[in-house]
């Protein structure tokens, strides 16, 4: 399934290292694992991370990944969250965030 995840890009370099980890989850989140929307959620993904994480568009990066449907759960409509790492060999391709729009910086 081809499913997006919106991070910094400090966590970028990590990410393609050993990929997307449930260990680096939110500690205070009710539901720990990796998060992951669909393509018509990425918008709000890459807001939900720069509110989360006090960055400017162009810390965001979207990242494409490929898994299998059998790790995932659906939490909602457009989102899933795995509760086991997800490779860094699923990891297909990575957008900056300013491909989605301008900065508020701007």
């Amino acid at each position: 399934m081809k499913l997006y995840h919106a991070t910094t890009r400090a966590n970028l370099a990590s990410i393609l290292e050993h990929g997307l980890r449930v260990v680096k989850a939110d500690p205070t989140a009710k539901i720990k694992g990796v998060w992951a929307c669909t393509a018509s959620n990425r918008g709000w993904a890459i807001l939900h991370t720069q509110r989360k994480h006090k960055a400017l568009l162009e810390d965001v990066v979207v990242i494409e990944i490929n898994v299998p449907k059998n790790q995932l759960t659906r939490f909602k409509r457009g989102f899933f969250y795995s509760k086991t790492d997800i490779g860094a060999e699923r990891v297909n391709t990575v957008i900056p965030g300013e491909h989605f729009g301008r900065s508020l910086s701007e």
